[in-house]
């Protein structure tokens, strides 16, 4: 046979051979199996009974409390464990599925295995008496090596104050351990309150998830089911696309479940839109992939965003970027393509603002304003009172509408125990890293406070010695994420709740005995602030009588955004809260009314010159307008000059 022969015939065998493979059946893709996620605790409702069996939903009940499954007060259908101290014995707690014992994995923990355990806590009043350490916190522990681990993880304590909180702790079972468990620590003793633990959840997942078991209805996107009997065993949730759910709003439940961790579920249903780029760029900025939204972004602004959303989206992130002008430009088109979303033509308003548009953004809020017709308070007058950061303002005013029964509940609860003290009109001074090492016009300021004011104490405070005066909520510096101008605000109202007395900001100086101002100033009312205008008030100096009403609702409110918002939406937050308080409760705002009023401004007249060559007569007028200055630490080196006042501020060579 020839060479020719040869390849004409291996030619002809290939062919054959991927003819063959052509016809050969193409195997089907693997199922589409969708996302699922088990509660393993096996009576997360507490439905059942405490005493039976750990694997069956049994729960262990420690010696010093006791333990009953009833209905969680204002949640009809919702039942809880009721725990109470029985003893002189702190160390109160429960452990569903069981406690320690070698060999025993509760409630299907595994070694290696990561978890997120969550549950509500329900409060009727605060707990008192000495509360034990691991006080109202989810408390993971195991066994390695023969020893006992009772703190493997904790959560933060859950809020000790009336009503629900929900808390979470995220923690991984070493791979060694011999056993492992979950208590829930009561941590107080007979006599000292009562606690109800509801909606309890652990899943083998790094971020906490909405709470559901096997009774749990159906919706749009979940079925739930029990893996066993009802009550007494594990429950799953499956993701279940409705047919009748629209692209907008599967697209929705993509972006809620990003921006809550839920990330392999928001993948599955991102796939369902995949050619949805706003979507995609939502779920990426709830990734905190900016890069990755801003070119979905830009494709939709390319192919014309017909509603302006893609527009909207990036006036939002050129508005965290301080980029004002790009700002007003991407969001004056987004309220252009949908006037009547309102939420786009605060945030322009808000631009306009930081541009120094003030007219531009009155016109825009108010035209935003006619749309929002559900306010709980009166939108116009809100704006009329010619305050920046009016979406802000609004923001804060509906939270603090929606929570006022639990906001008034928990100030109240807290006026009805007054605290005894020896302090009378004590004055507060608060420099974090302490006075030592603070800036020289603080320094200057603290020996005039000092000097002014020698029969009255002033009390100088610290990181060092703040737990002396107040117990701060061990979540709040990691909600402020460390931010001490924000948390002066807070420690402020906690001190002013629970002493009365006078808060002074470090760079405020006083040139006069405070004592006689105070007084006449809490003659009508129990608090006082400079203010501008009604409501719109300044911070750096306050004043108030042990007991104020005023004051408790403000900390109250304060604290409670801190708790279930945890973000700062604003610079002046807790002035905004002061303004939607006194909108919204009628005590409040008459307690304010009828106090003193005296203007912000004449208090900042020495700011405004601080770094001017010093004159005599011109330190007089401004040293006689207010008894006290609020001035500023901040400036650059070369600014100060031996002659400015504020060189004379600090060296202590004024009149």
């Amino acid at each position: 046979m020839t060479a020719t022969a040869n390849t004409l015939r291996s030619s002809l065998g290939r062919v054959r051979a991927a003819a063959r493979r052509r016809l050969r059946p193409t195997p089907p893709p693997p199922p589409v199996v969708a996302p699922s996620v088990v509660n393993l605790v096996p009576d997360p409702g507490f439905r059942g009974a405490p005493d039976r069996p750990f694997e069956a939903g049994g729960v262990y009940v420690h010696s010093h409390n006791s333990c009953e499954f009833a209905e969680v007060p204002g949640l009809a259908g919702v039942r809880g464990a009721r725990v109470e101290g029985v003893g002189a014995n702190n160390d109160t707690h429960i452990a569903p599925g069981g406690r320690n014992a070698a060999g025993e994995f509760r409630l299907g923990l595994r070694p290696g295995g990561t978890y997120t355990a969550s549950i509500s806590v329900f409060l009727p009043e605060p707990l008192t008496g000495t509360l034990n350490a691991a006080a109202l916190r989810l408390v993971p522990g195991c066994i390695v090596d023969e020893a006992v681990k009772w703190t493997l993880a904790q959560s933060a304590p859950a809020r000790n104050e009336f009503g629900h909180h929900r808390i979470s702790v995220t923690f991984t079972i070493p791979a060694e351990a011999k056993a492992a468990w979950i208590r829930l620590h009561s941590g107080m003793s007979a006599g000292n309150g009562v606690v109800y633990w509801y909606d309890y959840s652990l899943t083998e997942t790094p971020v906490a998830v909405d709470h559901f078991d096997g009774s749990t209805p159906a919706t749009d996107f979940h079925v739930f089911e029990w893996t066993g009997e009802p009550d007494s065993s594990p429950s799953r949730r499956t993701l279940q696309v409705s047919l009748e759910a629209a692209s907008a709003e599967i697209a929705a439940e993509a972006v809620r479940l990003a921006r809550a961790g839920v990330t392999d579920e928001a993948a599955f249903l991102r796939k369902q839109v995949s050619g949805d780029k706003l979507t995609t760029a939502r779920i990426a900025l709830a990734a905190d992939d900016q890069e990755a939204a801003l070119k979905a972004l830009r494709k939709v602004v390319k192919a014309g965003d017909p509603d302006g959303s893609a527009a909207y989206e990036l006036g939002r992130l050129a508005l965290a970027d301080h980029k004002w002008a790009a700002a007003e430009k991407l969001l004056r088109t987004a309220v252009t393509k949908q006037p009547e979303a309102y939420e786009r033509g605060y945030a322009l308003a808000f631009a306009y603002d930081k541009l120094k548009r003030r007219e531009d953004s009155k016109r825009t809020t108010r035209a935003a304003l006619a749309h929002d017709t559900k306010l709980p308070f009166d939108g116009p007058a809100v704006l009329d009172l010619d305050v920046k950061s009016y979406g802000a303002r609004r923001e804060l005013g509906v939270f603090i509408a929606e929570n006022l029964g639990q906001i008034r509940t928990q100030a109240e609860q807290r006026l009805a125990r007054p605290v005894v003290s020896s302090f009378d009109q004590p004055i507060f001074v608060y420099w974090a890293q302490g006075f030592e090492s603070a800036p020289p016009v603080v320094r200057a300021c603290l020996d005039a406070l000092r000097a002014n004011n020698p029969a009255s104490r002033v009390h100088e405070l610290t990181d060092a010695n703040i737990a002396a005066y107040v117990d701060v909520p061990a979540d709040l510096l990691d909600a402020l994420d460390g931010n001490r101008t924000h948390f002066s605000d807070l420690l402020r109202l906690l001190l002013l709740e629970k002493f009365g007395g006078i808060w002074v900001d470090g760079t405020c100086l006083v040139s006069e005995p405070l004592r006689p101002h105070i007084t006449r100033a809490l003659e009508q009312s129990s608090l006082f602030a400079f203010n501008y205008t009604g409501p719109y008030i300044s911070s750096w100096f306050l004043a108030a009588q042990p007991g104020s009403y005023a004051v408790h609702l403000w900390r109250a409110a304060c604290f409670l955004w801190w708790e279930k918002r945890g973000e700062l939406i604003d610079y002046f937050l807790m002035h905004h809260v002061f303004e939607m308080l006194y909108h919204l409760d009628d005590h409040f705002r008459a307690d304010w009314e009828a106090g003193l009023r005296l203007n912000s401004k004449p208090p900042h007249a020495l700011q405004s010159v601080m770094l001017d060559a010093y004159d005599p007569d011109e330190y007089q007028t401004v040293i006689e307008g207010a008894f006290a200055h609020k001035l500023r630490y901040k400036y650059q080196a070369h600014e100060l000059r031996s002659e400015s006042y504020l060189a004379r501020v600090i060296r202590g060579d004024l009149p």
